[in-house]
């Protein structure tokens, strides 16, 4: 009987030297993108401030698109752990949440020339860096995931069709955050972290009277609407 052909060329991870490249290329690029702006840097001059040939560049990331889509990788990567973290600290769902939108707008702090480029690009779902966009789906429906683990893991009680709907609520709600904290950039953090708090309030105390007979009735229409706008059914 023949023996089978090894498969470990088709399971060849990056080198170190390969994984050292292209971090100095994806570093070197935010620091453009936040010193002299998005579209000012250029491949080649991102190429050229690390060393490299500009070939190399193209090697690692296509576009710089591509280097922004790898900006949001890491980004998620950060938000998990830290979610994760919180998450064995706390069952408090409220809590979780408020950690989620803060420690997100805490990382995106130390980019935020970079972040507020990117999100004026965010209303449109064909661009390939808007998070409606295909391209970014995976991120979205991690950054979902991820509230959806922190509220089934939380001991906050929730009806069916609010536990069904309520991630992808909140999602949408951390995004307005977000949008709030760039283009109010002149304002504190601590003027974020009240609207967040404040925001929090209402949005758990609304969740609380969701099964009122009469409220019970109101959602259940407005998650009808939420699913004719985003699914047309």
């Amino acid at each position: 009987m023949p023996k089978k052909s090894k498969q470990s060329s088709s399971l060849v991870t990056e080198s170190d030297k390969s994984k050292k490249t292209k971090e100095l290329i994806y570093r070197t690029a935010i620091r453009l993108f936040q010193e002299v702006g998005f579209e000012e840097a250029t491949m080649r001059m991102i190429a050229s401030e690390a060393g490299l040939a500009l070939g190399s560049a193209y090697y690692y990331f296509a576009t710089k698109e591509d280097i922004v889509l790898y900006f949001y990788e890491i980004s998620q990567e950060y938000a998990k752990t830290n979610n994760e973290e919180f998450c064995n600290s706390t069952k408090d769902l409220k809590l979780r949440i408020r950690n989620i939108i803060l420690s997100r707008i805490d990382y995106f702090s130390n980019y935020q020339n970079l972040v507020s480029v990117l999100a004026s690009r965010a209303g449109d779902p064909r661009h390939r860096l808007s998070p409606f966009s295909p391209e970014t789906a995976h991120l979205r429906e991690e950054a979902i995931g991820m509230i959806r683990y922190a509220m089934e893991s939380s001991n906050q009680k929730l009806s069916k069709e609010i536990s069904v709907n309520l991630p992808e609520l909140i999602w949408l709600y951390q995004l307005g955050i977000i949008y709030f904290w760039v283009f109010k950039s002149e304002l504190k953090r601590e003027r974020t972290v009240q609207v967040v708090d404040e925001s929090l309030d209402l949005i758990f105390r609304l969740i609380r009277i969701s099964n009122l007979p009469l409220l019970k009735s109101f959602f259940s229409s407005l998650f009808r609407f939420i699913r004719l706008v985003r699914d047309g059914k």
